[in-house]
């Protein structure tokens, strides 16, 4: 959590990280031009000088223990850090604002100019730093604190479309207004616009929606299962006709007679020289029968899937639904109620 109040109006600016190509004066210049964009505040500064004092590696600072030691050894609640990539004459520049107790970064600012010179980089560099006085303005009139959790866990939160972990997480924000997104991969993204007010800590539950199947439901599901059985059972009979004698009634409608001078007979009947029925038709059916199982195979499949699919997502929804239910809707803080829950 945050410092007091009270404590909360100390701030311990880093010497500026330069990455690429500048003077060591250069270099300087951008540090007096955050120091000085800072020092407008109604905050107490402490230099990179002092900084450097004491902490001589305040320069390679770049994780939250070390913006805890520095935090602890110069009394400060919060830590600026600035990174100013050089490339060319490009210019990009980053400010963070870091909390002091934890080490977490609570705010930041980018910015860049392409073929710029010093002079617009210190630009940019007022222009972040005067960003971070209303924040801190904000904080300084008392912190304000969120709990997230999600159903399920291990969502990913983000605040202001900057990633800050994942649920469940607590952490002090900037009071104001904030835009809030919690998603999970195979789910249904919230995002919320929450006002966090000076001193209340707000408490907050996303409970996601599983992306809905794109399968048909039940119904077609056993219908999908009565199509392919059939296909298949009328695969099996066209495979057993095929290559048997075209008979209707038990009889030849066209019999082979034998005689070369008239093989075939129109008149039902048996064989003129064997006595026997030869018939001069056979049935053709493997065309009908090699597609009608294949179809039969598919339709069957697709209603398994469907029925094993819905009946899978009856019973998650019905857990769903009990959890939602026990969900709180409610959160007071110190003269003030706030109102959190899904809207």
């Amino acid at each position: 959590m945050l410092a007091p109040a009270a404590a909360s109006s100390k701030l311990a600016i880093l010497p500026v990280t330069v990455e690429g190509g500048i003077s060591e004066s250069d270099q300087a210049e951008l540090t007096k031009a955050l120091t000085a964009g800072l020092e407008r505040g109604s905050f107490q500064i402490v230099g990179p000088e002092d900084v450097l004092a004491a902490d001589a590696e305040a320069s390679k600072c770049n994780n939250a223990v070390c913006y805890q030691n520095i935090a602890a050894r110069t009394g400060a609640a919060y830590v600026v850090r600035a990174v100013v990539s050089v490339k060319d004459r490009d210019y990009s520049v980053k400010v963070e604002l870091v909390a002091g107790a934890d080490g977490k970064r609570l705010a930041q600012t980018q910015d860049g100019c392409e073929i710029c010179g010093v002079v617009d980089a210190s630009g940019l560099i007022d222009s972040a730093a005067a960003t971070l006085r209303l924040k801190l303005d904000a904080l300084s009139k008392g912190p304000a604190s969120v709990k997230m959790t999600s159903n399920p866990k291990g969502a990913i939160v983000t605040i202001d479309g900057e990633v800050v972990g994942e649920t469940p997480i607590e952490r002090p924000v900037v009071p104001g207004k904030h835009l809030i997104r919690v998603s999970e991969e195979g789910f249904i993204s919230i995002e919320r616009e929450v006002t966090f007010v000076e001193g209340v800590n707000e408490d907050l539950n996303f409970s996601l929606e599983k992306l809905p199947s794109r399968l048909p439901g039940r119904r077609f599901g056993y219908v999908s299962l009565g199509f392919g059985l059939a296909a298949i059972g009328g695969a099996i009979g066209f495979a057993i006709l095929d290559d048997k004698p075209y008979k209707l009634g038990g009889k030849c409608s066209t019999t082979y007679t034998g005689d070369p001078n008239k093989p075939y007979n129109n008149i039902p009947g048996s064989n003129s020289i064997t006595g026997n029925d030869e018939c001069a038709s056979l049935w053709r059916t493997e065309p009908f029968s090699i597609p009608l199982a294949i179809a039969g195979g598919a339709l069957l499949t697709l209603g398994i899937v469907i029925l094993v699919n819905s009946r899978q997502k009856t019973k998650k929804d019905g857990a769903a639904a009990t959890a939602r239910r026990n969900l709180p809707r409610f959160g007071v803080g110190p003269g003030s109620v706030s109102l959190s829950g899904r809207f």
